[in-house]
C-alpha cells in the first residue's frame, strides 16, 4: 500500500522496552505498597458490607429456634430437697455399730447416685402407678403419623408376617422389658444434684402435669430415707444376731484354754511363783565373759596377721607397732647407726679392702642379724598369744553351750505354760468386749432413723420449666449470626475479582490511574461527559489524562491502547467517553476501532462502519487510499471528535492489522492528533493485540471492578509482558461508589459543590 505523503511519517522507532510489572513474573514499574494485614477494623469491614446476609441467617435460624421451642413438649419441674448426714440419735456414749461418717462431698455424690439407683425407680414406680401412664411408659404411646405410615406391617398381609401374640412370647421377659422401659424413661426425667457446697440435694423431677412431677419428686425423697433407715434396721438385726453366735462360740473356747492351762501345770509340776532365774543370771554373765575374750581373740589374730602379712609382702619388720616398742629392738637400732657412721668415716679414709672397713661391716651385719632374731621372737609372742586368746575364747564357749542347753529344758515347759496362759488371756479379754457391745447393740432398731431429712417438700409447680423458650430463641439467633458471620467470611474470602485500586496495585504492580464510576439512569456515558462535565465521572476521565500525561518523563504519549482481560468490561464506552470529553476540551483526538470481531465504537458514536481500518491497511493505490482516507474517518459532530471505525475485515486486513502497514498508518496520525485512542479486542480473545501493544506509546490496562476474576487479569498481563509491552498503567471501571465504601474506609464521590456554569460561557 501506498499511503499519501501527509500520512508517512518518520519511519517507525522500535518500541520502549518497560520493566515487568506483576510480581510473580518480573520487578514492577510501579512499586506498590505490600497489602497489609487484615486486623480487626479489616474484619469488621468485611461483616459490616455483609450484614444483609448475617441478619437474613441470625433471622432465618431465630425463627426455626422459635419453631423447635414451639414443637417440643412442655414438661413441669419440681424439686425436693433433701439434707444429707443428720447425726443419729445416741442413747449411750459408744460408737455405734452403724457409724456415722461425716459428709463430704465424695458421699453427698454417692447418695445422689443411690436416688437416682434403678431399684428406687422401680419402688416409685409401683407406688405411683407410673407404668400404667402413657407418659412414662412407651409401649402405651401411640405410634407417631410417620411411623405408622412407613410400618412394613401395614402394606404386607397377616400371613407374611410373625407371630407377635402374647401367647407367643415370654410372659416373665415382656414383663421385665416393659418394667425396664418405665425405668429408663423415669430416670430421664430425674435429675439430682447437690445446691452449691451444702450437703442439699436437690431432687427435680419432670413431667407433663405439675401434680404429677411433684409427686415424682416426693416420692423419690420419700423412697430415699425409707430405704436408709430399713438398711441401717437390717444391719443392726445382723448386728445382734452376729454379737450372740459370737458370745456363745467364746464362752466354749474361754472354757477350753483354761483347762488347757490347768491340765498342763499339773502334768509338768510348774506352779506359780517357782523360781527359774538363776540359770538365767548365770547364761548372762558368762555371755558377757564370753564377748570379752571374743573380743580378745580378734585383736590378737588381727596383730599376728598383720605381722605375717608385713613380712610376706617383704616391708621390714620394724614397721610392726610391738616391734617399734621394742627398747631392745630400739638399742640394735642405736648401736646399727652409730656403726654406720663409723663406716662412713673410715670409707673416706681407706679402702674398701681395708681390715678396719671389713671389720666395719662385720659389725653392722651382726648387729642386723641380731635384730632379725629379735623381731622373729617378737613375732612368736604374738603368735602364742593369738592362740592362748583363741583357746580362752573356746573355753568359754563351751561352757555356755553347756549352760544354755541347760537352760533350754528348764525353759521349755515354761514357754508352752506362758502361751498357754496368754491364749486365755485373750479370750477372756474378746468375751468381755463382744458382751460389753452385745449389751449396748441388743434394742439399738427402735432408734435407727435415716441420715437424712426432707427439708422442703416438692409443690406443684405454676409455670412449666422446660423447654426454656427464650433460651432457645436466643442460642438459636446467636447461632444463625455466627453461621452468618462464617458464611459471610467465606463468601468474602472467596471474591476473586478486584473491590479497591490497592488491590489491583498489590496484584499486579500497576499504578491505578483512575476509579471510573458506574452510571445509573437512561444516560449514556457519552451524553453525560457533554451535559454534565464537572460530575464524579467526568472528574474521574479527567484523572486518566493526568495518569496517561505523567506515565512518560519526557513527552506525553500519543498512541495509546485500551486493553482488557475478557469481554464485557467497559473498554469502549470508556474509550468513546474519554475521547469525547478531551474532543470538548480543545485537544485534537482520534479514536481508532481495532476489534474487529464486535466492533462498537460505531455504535457508540451512531456513524457508518462501511468504510474504515479495515480498508487504509489493505489500499495500495496512493489515490485510492487518499479517497478511502477520507471516507474512513468520521468526525462527531458534538465534539469535534475523530473516529476510524473497524470497517469490513477481510482475511488480508485481519493479516495487515498487525503488521507493517498498522505501525506506519499510527505513526503517520500521530503527527495530526495530540492523542489516538486504540479500542483492540480483549487480550485472551484475539491475539492482533499483543502486536499492536508492541506498536503503541503505552497501553491501559481495563479491569471492571467487582467482576474480571484475578487469574484472568494475570493471564493477560502476563501475555502483555511476553510481548514487551509499554504499561501505563490500569483503570478500574464501572465502580459502584456505594459498593466501594463497602470495602475502604475512604469515598469515592466528590463531596464538594457542583459549579454553576453560565448559559452563554464554554465550559471547555
Amino acid at each position: 500500500m501506498h499511503l499519501p505523503d501527509r500520512l508517512i511519517a518518520r519511519s517507525p522507532q522500535p518500541p520502549v522496552q518497560p520493566s515487568q510489572l506483576a510480581p510473580q513474573l518480573m520487578p514492577p514499574l510501579y512499586s506498590a505498597a505490600p497489602p497489609a494485614q487484615t486486623g480487626i477494623l479489616d474484619l469488621m469491614l468485611q461483616l459490616w458490607r455483609q450484614k444483609v446476609l448475617i441478619l437474613s441467617i441470625g433471622l432465618l435460624c431465630a425463627g426455626i429456634a422459635v419453631l423447635v421451642a414451639r414443637a417440643m413438649p412442655v414438661y413441669y419441674i419440681a424439686e425436693a430437697r433433701v439434707l444429707v448426714g443428720m447425726p443419729l440419735l445416741r442413747v449411750m456414749n459408744i460408737e455405734a455399730v452403724m457409724a456415722d461418717i461425716s459428709p463430704d462431698a465424695e458421699r453427698i455424690q454417692n447418695e445422689g447416685y443411690i436416688v437416682q439407683s434403678r431399684a428406687l425407680a422401680e419402688q416409685v414406680i409401683g407406688q405411683l402407678g407410673l407404668d400404667d401412664d402413657p407418659e412414662f411408659n412407651p409401649l402405651l404411646q401411640s405410634k407417631p403419623l410417620w411411623r405408622r405410615l412407613l410400618d412394613p406391617a401395614r402394606y404386607l398381609p397377616d400371613a407374611w408376617l410373625p407371630d407377635s401374640t402374647a401367647e407367643s412370647e415370654d410372659a416373665a421377659a415382656w414383663a421385665r422389658f416393659e418394667t425396664d422401659s418405665v425405668i429408663d424413661t423415669l430416670l430421664s426425667r430425674l435429675d439430682v444434684s447437690t445446691l452449691g457446697r451444702s450437703h442439699v440435694l436437690s431432687i427435680q423431677a419432670k413431667a407433663q402435669d405439675p401434680s404429677r412431677a411433684a409427686s415424682i419428686a416426693n416420692a423419690f425423697a420419700d423412697a430415699y430415707l425409707a430405704r436408709q433407715r430399713l438398711e441401717k434396721v437390717k444391719a443392726n438385726d445382723e448386728a445382734e444376731q452376729f454379737l450372740t453366735d459370737r458370745i456363745a462360740m467364746l464362752r466354749q473356747q474361754v472354757e477350753k484354754a483354761d483347762q488347757a492351762v490347768e491340765d498342763y501345770r499339773r502334768q509338768n509340776g510348774l506352779y506359780k511363783g517357782a523360781n527359774v532365774g538363776v540359770t538365767t543370771q548365770q547364761l548372762t554373765e558368762l555371755n558377757t565373759q564370753l564377748i570379752v575374750a571374743q573380743t580378745a581373740k580378734a585383736e590378737a589374730e588381727a596383730r599376728l596377721n598383720e605381722a605375717q602379712s608385713l613380712k610376706k609382702t617383704g616391708i621390714a619388720g620394724e614397721s610392726v607397732p610391738e616391734v617399734l616398742n621394742s627398747p631392745v629392738i630400739q638399742s640394735f637400732k642405736q648401736q646399727q647407726v652409730e656403726a654406720e657412721r663409723r663406716l662412713a668415716d673410715l670409707s673416706s679414709n681407706f679402702g674398701p679392702q681395708h681390715p678396719r672397713i671389713l671389720s666395719a661391716r662385720a659389725e653392722i651385719a651382726g648387729i642386723r642379724g641380731r635384730l632379725r632374731q629379735e623381731m622373729d621372737h617378737i613375732i612368736d609372742g604374738l603368735r602364742h598369744e593369738a592362740r592362748t586368746a583363741d583357746a580362752r575364747y573356746q573355753a568359754l564357749r563351751q561352757n555356755f553351750d553347756r549352760l544354755q542347753s541347760r537352760q533350754a529344758g528348764v525353759n521349755e515347759k515354761s514357754i508352752k505354760l506362758e502361751s498357754l496362759e496368754r491364749e486365755a488371756a485373750v479370750n477372756h479379754n474378746l468375751l468381755d468386749q463382744v458382751m460389753s457391745r452385745a449389751k449396748e447393740t441388743f434394742g439399738q432398731d427402735r432408734l435407727q432413723r435415716p441420715n437424712g431429712q426432707l427439708i422442703s417438700t416438692a409443690a406443684p409447680p405454676a409455670a412449666p420449666g422446660f423447654p426454656p423458650r427464650i433460651l432457645i430463641v436466643f442460642l438459636g439467633a446467636v447461632g444463625g449470626v455466627l453461621i452468618g458471620i462464617m458464611i459471610a467470611l467465606l463468601r468474602d474470602n472467596a471474591d476473586r475479582s478486584f473491590r479497591r485500586g490497592d488491590q489491583i496495585e498489590a496484584y499486579t504492580g500497576l499504578p491505578v490511574l483512575a476509579l471510573i464510576p458506574a452510571l445509573k439512569g437512561r444516560m449514556t456515558a457519552l451524553a453525560h461527559v457533554m451535559r454534565q462535565p464537572f460530575s464524579p465521572y467526568s472528574e474521574a476521565l479527567r484523572k486518566l489524562y493526568i495518569g496517561l500525561e505523567l506515565s512518560q518523563a519526557k513527552t506525553s504519549p500519543k498512541t495509546i491502547l485500551f486493553a482488557s482481560a475478557v469481554p464485557g468490561e467497559g473498554k469502549s464506552v470508556l474509550v468513546a467517553s474519554f475521547g469525547r470529553l478531551l474532543a470538548c476540551q480543545g485537544r485534537r483526538i482520534l479514536l481508532i476501532d481495532c476489534d474487529w470481531r464486535s466492533p462498537r465504537l460505531h455504535r457508540l458514536l451512531q456513524c457508518s462502519n462501511r468504510y474504515g481500518l479495515a480498508d487504509l491497511i489493505c489500499e495500495d493505490d496512493e489515490q485510492a487510499a487518499t479517497q478511502v482516507f477520507g471516507q474512513a474517518i468520521v468526525t462527531d459532530a458534538l465534539s469535534g471528535l475523530d473516529l476510524i471505525p473497524a470497517g469490513q475485515f477481510t482475511a488480508q486486513s485481519m493479516r495487515n492489522l498487525g503488521g507493517e502497514r498498522m505501525q506506519r498508518l499510527l505513526h503517520s496520525l500521530s503527527g495530526r492528533y495530540d492523542m489516538i485512542l486504540l479500542d483492540a479486542a480483549p487480550v485472551l480473545v484475539g491475539s492482533e493485540v499483543l502486536t499492536l501493544a508492541r506498536m503503541v506509546d503505552k497501553v491501559a490496562l481495563s479491569v471492571r471492578w467487582g467482576h474480571t476474576r484475578r487469574e484472568a487479569v494475570g493471564e493477560a498481563l502476563k501475555s502483555l509482558i511476553d510481548v514487551q509491552a509499554d504499561f501505563a498503567g490500569a483503570v478500574l471501571t464501572r465502580v459502584d461508589p456505594k459498593g466501594y465504601r463497602k470495602y475502604t474506609y475512604g469515598h469515592l464521590n466528590y463531596e464538594y459543590e457542583r459549579p454553576v456554569l453560565a448559559r452563554s460561557g464554554n465550559w471547555s
